[in-house]
This record gives structure tokens, sequence and C-alpha cells, in this order.
């Protein structure tokens, strides 16, 4: 599987990946990290810019930054009806491109209006593209490489994040902020040659008729469950990276960036590890143990008096999530027709994003009403309602 360019949904299914199709998906998992390092290059760069430049405020800041998302958690649902008509290649190369020409306007922007707007013409790009590059690894496989290929993602954006950032930093301090914006947009022109070396994988008419069998419910109850499900799990993500650092703050205590390095390092090298040791933690027991050591890793780091509790905490998470996202991943794909995953994959990874954002606002206001500890308890028991869902959405896929 993954050497041909059109499936046409009347061969057998194959059952054991070839190493040339694991090779072509860790090319698209490169393309999606490069792709993502024009988000990651400006972050530390654009608060600065807001408020030096153009003379805005906190608020401006946090609209300037958080304006990506609300285009960027749109368009994938709509990617994802468009991937079947257009293919994943087209998506990516426009993707690339629209948050290329975005991303080199900014130093054009005269005010926080036209920045704002750039913002969010890059959450397009960024949307189409990320629907894509994460859809297209797991075309690409077969059915014993799935849960890998969906973790693929998530992997190289924390790895792009991590280096981004800082790097976006250097990049600044030699050779200035509107060249530093030119060249985080012209990186995103590296993904077009990734994605022209890549085959991809179409449907032909038949594949529609093929599988008329699948269950219109079960495909729905399918993608359903699982997206809820990820959006309680994505409030511990939202509570770490959005307050953990505050929460030892608070404390007095320096150096709570330690907490989110620890969760990210533990997803990413878990994840790695899973390139040669291949588990999946479809059964509902095993998957509701996961949950239940995320909502231990939040408590954690939510009563934590010290920063080594803390850092235990977000190892703890980073164990949880670690598999979390691709065994949700994978009950979407095993409950939807081939011709639905494309749609599927991608309402459901939008709904990571729903977490995070409805998890950081929520939570924000439960930290300001009752002080951090409470806010984190409140956040492990919300990741608690999302194992029952999971749990549900685990019986419904029927597998493991």
């Amino acid at each position: 599987m993954g050497s041909g360019s059109v499936r046409t949904g009347l061969e057998p299914e194959v059952e054991t990946t070839d190493k040339r199709a694991v090779r072509h998906a860790l090319v698209i998992a490169l393309a999606n990290g490069i792709g993502y390092l024009p988000f990651a290059l400006t972050i530390p760069i654009l608060p600065g810019y807001v408020t030096g430049r153009l003379h805005g405020g906190p608020a401006e800041v946090g609209a300037v930054i958080g304006g990506y998302a609300l285009t960027a958690l749109l368009s994938r649902p709509v990617s994802g009806a468009l991937m079947n008509r257009l293919g994943t290649r087209a998506l990516t190369i426009g993707g690339a491109v629209l948050t290329t020409l975005a991303t080199v306007g900014y130093p054009l922007a005269g005010s926080i209006t036209e920045l704002i707007g750039l913002r969010l013409l890059v959450g397009v790009g960024m949307g189409v593209m990320l629907a894509a590059t994460g859809v297209w690894p797991v075309q690409l496989v077969a059915k014993d490489r799935q849960s890998w290929a969906l973790g693929l993602g998530g992997t190289v954006n924390y790895v792009a994040i991590g280096v981004g950032a800082p790097l976006g930093s250097l990049i600044e301090h030699l050779v200035g902020t509107a060249t530093t914006f030119v060249i985080a947009g012209l990186i995103a022109l590296l993904v077009i040659p990734l994605a022209l070396c890549v085959p991809e994988v179409r449907f032909s008419p038949e594949t529609k008729t093929a599988q008329a069998g699948i269950e219109r419910g079960r495909a729905l109850l399918g993608t359903a469950l699982p997206s809820v499900a990820l959006i309680f799990t994505a409030f511990g993500f939202a509570a770490v990276t959005s307050f953990a650092v505050a929460k030892f703050n608070s404390l007095g205590i320096a150096g709570g960036a330690a907490v989110v390095t620890a969760y990210s390092l533990t997803v990413v090298l878990l994840r790695i590890a899973g390139t040669w040791i291949r588990w999946e933690a479809t059964r509902p027991v095993v998957l509701a143990g996961l949950f239940l050591v995320e909502a231990l890793g939040v408590a954690l780091v939510g009563v934590s008096d010290g920063l080594g509790v803390g850092v235990i905490g977000g190892v703890l998470i980073g164990v949880g999530m670690w598999q979390i996202y691709p065994v949700l991943g994978l009950f979407v794909v095993r409950s939807v027709s081939e011709r639905q995953r494309a749609t599927a994959l991608s309402t459901f990874g939008a709904c990571f994003t729903a977490g995070l954002a409805a998890g950081s606002g929520s939570l924000g206001l439960v930290a300001q009403a009752t002080g951090y500890q409470v806010m984190f308890l409140v956040c492990a028991a919300c990741v608690g309602l999302g194992l029952l869902v999971a749990v549900a959405a685990a019986r419904v896929a029927r597998i493991g």
C-alpha cells in the first residue's frame, strides 16, 4: 500500500504496511512540521511587533496571536470535504502558498486590523494544509500503521514549536523583525517539493458504491464520540500549556516552563518509540487507564507546592496524551468508509483546536474565581468526563 495513486475500493485491503509507504508517511509528516514553522517562528515576535510598531496593548496582542485560530478551525472540516475532489496534494500546496503570502505580508500591515486580517488568512492556509497533511499519511498506510500515522502530525508540531520559538527570536536578533517575517513565510514553500514527491491516494467512483453498506448512524456516532472525548482531553493540554507557568509564578517559583517541557518531551519520545514498539490502547479498559493517568497528572500539577511534583504531573499528562489522540482518531477511521475518512478526520482534528480554545477560556475564568489549584482539579474532572465518552467511542468502533 502507498505505492500507487488510485485505490478502487474493490481490491482486497492490505493489512501490512510496506517500508516505502512508511517513508512516504514520514515525508508528509516532515512537510507538516515545516508548514507549522511560520506559526512557531513568529509567535515570540508578534507581541513586541504589535505593542511596538503598531502601538497596541494586551488586548490587541491577544487578538493578533489568536486571530488565526478561528479560520484554522473553520477551514479544517471544509478541507476534508474538498479532499476527495481536489486531492491532498493540491490542498497541501495551496495551503502552503497562502500561508507564505500572508506571512510575508506582515511587515506591510499598517494597522492592527490589517495584521489581524493577515492572521485570519494564515489560519485558512494552515488549516487547509494541516488538514491535508494530517489525513495523507493515514491514507498511505495499512491498518497496522494507522494509529502511528495519526500521531505523526502532533509529534512534528511539538518539535516545530520547541525549535521554532527560540529560533525565531534568534533570527529576529540577527536580521530584524521584518526580515524574520519574510523568512518565516518563505519556509512554508519547502512543503511544495515534499508534497510533489509523495503519491496520493484518490478514490474512484466505485469506492462510494462498494462501501455503501457502511451504516450512516454508526459513522456519525463513530466520529462524534471520539471528537467529544478529544475536546475534553484537550482541556489537559490547555491547562498545562496556558496556566502551568502562571501557577508556579503565583507561588513564587521560577521555572514553571519545565512542566510544559516535560509534557512535550514525553509525548515526542513515546511517539518516536512507537515507530518500533507497536502498541495501541484500543481496549476500553486500557484507554480509560490513559485518561486516568492524564487526569492524575493534571491534578498533581494543581496540588503541587514544588516544581518537582509539577514536572512529574507534566510527564503523566504526556503519558496519557501520547496515545489518546491517535487511538481516538483510529476509532474515527474504523467507523467510516474510506471516502468519508478525509472529512471525518479533518472534523476530528478541528475538535482538538476547539477543546484548546474552550479549555483556555473556561479554565481561565475558573482560575480567576477560585485560584489555580481548584482550576487544575476542575480540569482533571473534565478529563474524567472525556474518559466516559471515550469508552463509549471504543465500544462503537468495536476494535481491540
